[in-house]
């Protein structure tokens, strides 16, 4: 199990604001990001938990990883080729969380938005360091990759399953736990799981909105 803290996260500004769409056209509300995504850079911890485990027995919902049975539901079928398992757990700690709500509660609801959207786009860039670790290691076995998949992110695999995650990574360690619910605290956190062996052909992994219900309206997608 391998645990990444301060790492060197890149949060540019001018990447954010696109990934925002209309909403930052106008001067006065990049200025409130530019604002957020100072403060953002002061308050995040970086942080990645992840490991690698043997996929075993699958069905068509059920796939059994590293000794713990996931139900993915009707995308189980996406590790279908796997022979390895790479599970992670990102977080940028809880600080951005906290000063997002001090704004909030101090009647600055848009400085907390937008700080909270930077919080938001933080993860997402640790997600794609998750990405290229997977990447680069099935590389060198010469295997492919499958997609990015998540409780609560692919359609049928439900939010709950994070506890299960809790059972093979060592969260503690990166400051994470998991409510009873399957729930990540701190929230600014995620998990992924992507399936790697020599019978996908994909050299990158894929992305999981290419299997969500609402991949052409949400603004998220990727």
């Amino acid at each position: 199990m391998t645990t990444l803290v301060a790492l060197d996260l890149i949060i540019d500004l001018d990447e954010f604001l696109e990934t925002q769409g209309e909403t930052l056209q106008r001067p006065a509300m990049q200025q409130v990001a530019r604002q957020a995504m100072a403060s953002a850079v002061e308050l995040v911890s970086p942080a990645i938990v992840h490991d690698w485990f043997p996929v075993g027995d699958r069905d068509q919902k059920k796939v059994e990883v590293g000794g713990v049975v996931f139900e993915l539901g009707r995308h189980a079928d996406l590790l279908e080729p796997a022979r390895l398992a790479f599970l992670a757990v990102v977080t940028i700690g809880a600080r951005l969380e906290a000063r997002s709500r001090e704004l909030q509660a101090s009647g600055k609801a848009l400085d907390s938005f937008m700080l909270d959207a930077a919080g938001v786009f933080a993860v997402g860039k640790l997600i794609e360091i998750a990405r290229s670790i997977v990447e680069k290691a099935a590389a060198e076995r010469g295997w492919g990759v499958g997609a990015e998949l998540a409780p609560g992110q692919l359609s049928g695999w439900v939010i709950a399953e994070q506890i299960l995650v809790g059972r093979l990574l060592d969260l503690e360690s990166v400051g994470v736990r998991v409510t009873d619910s399957g729930m990540l605290v701190p929230q600014k956190s995620a998990s992924i799981m992507v399936g790697t062996g020599p019978d996908y052909e994909s050299s990158e992994v894929r992305s999981p909105c290419e299997y969500c219900d609402l991949s052409e309206t949400c603004r998220y997608r990727h």
